[in-house]
């Protein structure tokens, strides 16, 4: 509701705030085992990727098919790498005609 030009007064919390943290009711039983570290990751990668690199498909496997094909479509495209999009600040158009020294000593 309006008071007026009064202001709107806030009601005062009903809740009452407890003067200490509670405390869990048991600790918890889960020991905390240490976080793996960026190290063991990449470890894990280079092995896995030393792995994976000792083995060889067939030619006519269907991932080896696919692996050329993806190849080949990259480099057909980095052949054909003009265009796109122009650069900015590139006027597209006609030249300002370029005032030479001769001319300005003309004036």
């Amino acid at each position: 509701m309006s008071n007026g030009d009064q202001k709107r007064q806030r009601k005062t919390a009903t809740r009452l705030r407890r003067a200490s943290a509670t405390l869990p009711k048991h600790a918890s039983r889960t020991t905390v085992v240490a976080a793996p570290t960026d190290a063991d990751a990449r470890e894990h990668y280079r092995r896995e990727k030393a792995r994976r690199a000792g083995r060889s498909r067939p030619p006519d496997h269907p991932l080896e098919q696919a692996r050329r094909a993806y190849h080949a479509l990259l480099a057909a495209d980095a052949e054909r790498a003009k265009g796109g999009r122009p650069r900015k600040g590139v006027v597209v158009g006609k030249a300002k005609p370029v005032r030479s020294a001769a001319t300005d000593d003309e004036d």
